[in-house]
């Protein structure tokens, strides 16, 4: 099993077996560094990818990357505050009413000044042609790597899709060239996403909003994994934030409708608390700021978290250069300022016990717990916890699933496929839902997981289709999702 964590600061593979092996890159050498380590061991395993690259650039750069959203509702409530209205309906049944104006589109794109494109039709999931329509035409002036489309998220709340497919659009293209990045050094790979799945990057690619949690799922999975603790927290130090993920009864606790810059969306991720704060964080007198640099233990320039700690009394990297840099600085009160911190989050999640995780965890997880007034772990290759995370989770796919008995049709994750059901034909609710259970065990199966969790139905949603006074189908919209885990095995050593 090999996983991968792409972030800020470093990048971090490993390949789990009985034995765990690290390999462990500085982000400045680039992803290639780290790549060719694992290329041997590449069509032996099935490799994911964990990463908060799209969540920085969201959280650091949301309101510069203009994002020019196309709005295709139809009659009835007024979305103008959204975006630009089109013509075009596509209505409740996913029959297209009204075409869109190609002239109209390019006037608005011609005029306006964007970076990427969120396009949404009320009722795309059942019936993208509009929306596929728009892009043809946006395709024109902005490569496809820019355009995001609202029936890829799936889900019937309008204004919650919209604001979904804003961030999609905002974080598409750097999602797309990492994507593109990795397939061209080791082939095909999966995401974890942050509800717990795994994705093929395809999907991912479209729906980019998924990472949202990635590495946070992933740093509980890889501490459920170490540590078989049943109920904690995971306190993962990063180089540039600082990480809290509840565990209870052996899974974290995950959490939908999450909203972003105050506006909801359909994204589910693991709940969690991140702090804008790690290891790499720049200090300003007697506290670390949400700016990140090289640590001068570690050949950089400028004073960090890790250098603070250097001279409170501790051998990080090269120490003498830390405590060169920072002797007119109070060391003791940054890294206590640091631990009151993390310790005041930990009191009001209400937990027992704390696992520590990243690399600067031995040095400061001890004085975490005594401030919060919990116990603590700090597992063997917790500086890896999130690769490790990706590598150990099993196949938990989450399936968006649309049936139209009336006219034969099935999509699967906005993949139109053969019906299961006779044209025409009345499938009683439980018929559905175990359709949908089957697409999904077929797709599980296909990624060679036997292996598998509980299947959760997340949103169920049908009606009776009835034209003159007779019923001539149904149409239902699912979602569910294979219950997130991780594979446990036995540890022998560490190389």
């Amino acid at each position: 099993m090999i996983g991968i964590d792409i972030g800020g600061c470093n990048l971090v593979s490993v390949l789990v077996s009985e034995e765990i092996t690290i390999f462990k890159k500085p982000a400045t050498m680039g992803l290639e560094s780290l790549l060719k380590e694992i290329k041997p061991y590449i069509g032996k395993e099935r490799v994911v990818v964990t990463t908060s690259l799209p969540i920085n650039l969201l959280v650091s750069k949301f309101e510069e990357m203009k994002t020019l959203t196309l709005l295709i509702p139809g009659p009835g409530l007024n979305y103008s505050k959204y975006g630009f209205i089109l013509k075009g309906y596509v209505n409740h049944r996913g029959d297209v009413v009204e075409k869109i104006d190609e002239a109209e589109v390019r006037k608005i794109i011609e005029r306006e000044k964007f970076q990427n494109v969120a396009i949404a039709s009320k009722f795309s999931v059942r019936n993208p042609a509009l929306e596929e329509e728009v892009r043809r035409i946006v395709r024109e002036k902005i490569e496809d790597k820019r355009i995001a489309l609202s029936y890829y998220v799936g889900g019937l709340n309008y204004p919650a899709r919209i604001n979904t497919t804003v961030i999609n659009a905002k974080l598409k293209e750097i999602v797309w060239d990492l994507t593109e990045d990795i397939k061209s050094k080791i082939g095909d790979f999966y995401y974890l996403k942050g509800d717990g799945s795994i994705s093929t990057s395809q999907l991912v690619v479209e729906t980019p909003s998924e990472l949202f949690g990635s590495t946070a799922v992933a740093s509980a999975f890889g501490a459920l994994y170490l540590t078989r603790e049943k109920n904690a927290v995971v306190v993962n130090i990063g180089g540039i934030s600082t990480t809290l993920v509840r565990i209870e009864d052996g899974k974290p606790v995950f959490v939908s409708g999450l909203e972003i810059a105050g506006k909801k969306t359909l994204i589910r991720c693991v709940d969690s608390i991140s702090i804008p704060l790690g290891g790499n964080s720049i200090v300003q007198e007697v506290r670390p700021k949400p700016e990140c640099a090289t640590p001068a233990a570690f050949g950089g320039s400028t004073f960090t978290l890790t250098d603070a700690l250097n001279c409170a009394g501790y051998e990080i990297g090269d120490s003498k250069r830390s405590i060169e840099l920072g002797k007119e600085l109070d060391a003791r009160t940054v890294v206590d300022n640091f631990v009151s911190m993390v310790a005041d989050n930990i009191k009001v999640m209400e937990c027992e016990k704390i696992v520590g995780a990243g690399y600067l965890a031995p040095f400061l997880i001890p004085d975490i717990a005594k401030r919060a007034g919990v116990e603590y772990v700090v597992p063997e290759h917790s500086e890896a916890v999130c690769a490790i995370g990706a590598a150990v989770s099993k196949v938990s796919l989450t399936l968006h699933a649309r049936y139209d008995t009336e006219k034969g049709i099935a999509i699967y994750n906005g993949v139109p496929e053969r019906c299961p059901f006779r044209i025409g034909s009345i499938p009683k609710d439980e018929d559905l839902i175990d359709a949908a259970k089957k697409k999904v065990l077929e797709i599980a199966k296909s990624l060679g997981e036997e292996d598998l969790g509980d299947i959760k139905v997340l949103d169920f949603n049908s009606f009776t289709v009835v034209k003159g006074g007779m019923k001539r189908g149904v149409i239902a919209d699912l979602t569910l999702q294979i219950e997130p885990g991780i594979r446990y095995g036995g540890i022998k050593g560490s190389t």
